[in-house]
């Protein structure tokens, strides 16, 4: 007769037996789930950062804006936006060169900035720009901190209303 091979000993205990991947699997699960509901927890609770407040009227008025928005391109406006760090005072000096499709300075428009960082939507300062002759208007910002930031022009010269969007890089 032939000799009988010796028998396996089966391992002893709960995971030894491999039993115990159906726990990592759900505690990997409850882990993400757990890490989403507190993301959208946080994200919720601070929804004021991201939401622009006059979303609403922005998207009523589409139309219009989007003609703004047109408008200075049509005319052939140049429009140079620059952000200047102050030398006496945290913040920036804001200054705007205006030319016309002639090549002629613009003089005597109203220029109004609305300025905001995209990450914090609801901190946004509101400017108007002063004319300095030669088709150059300044303004001044207090310290902001670095970043790109958004520039919104609304712009009224000889009857014309335009609205112009900048990004500015500030360091």
């Amino acid at each position: 007769m032939s000799e009988q091979p010796k028998s396996i000993e089966k391992k002893k205990g709960y995971f030894q037996l491999g039993k115990h991947w159906p726990f990592v699997i759900v505690g990997m699960l409850v882990f993400h789930a757990s890490l989403m509901v507190g993301t959208i927890l946080v994200v919720a609770a601070r929804h004021d950062l991201y939401v622009d407040k006059d979303y609403y009227a922005k998207l009523v008025d589409w139309d219009h804006q989007r003609e703004m928005m047109e408008a200075a391109d049509k005319l052939g406006w140049d429009i140079e936006l620059v952000a200047m760090p102050k030398e006496i005072s945290p913040g920036y000096q804001m200054q705007i060169t205006m030319i016309d499709q002639e090549g002629q300075p613009m003089d005597g428009a109203l220029i109004e900035l609305e300025w905001f960082h995209p990450a914090h939507a609801n901190e946004r300062a509101f400017l108007v720009f002063a004319e300095q002759g030669e088709g150059q208007y300044k303004a001044s910002v207090d310290a902001v901190n670095p970043g790109f930031w958004r520039a919104e022009l609304a712009i009224r010269y000889q009857g014309t209303q335009a609205m112009v969007s900048r990004e500015i890089e500030i360091q």
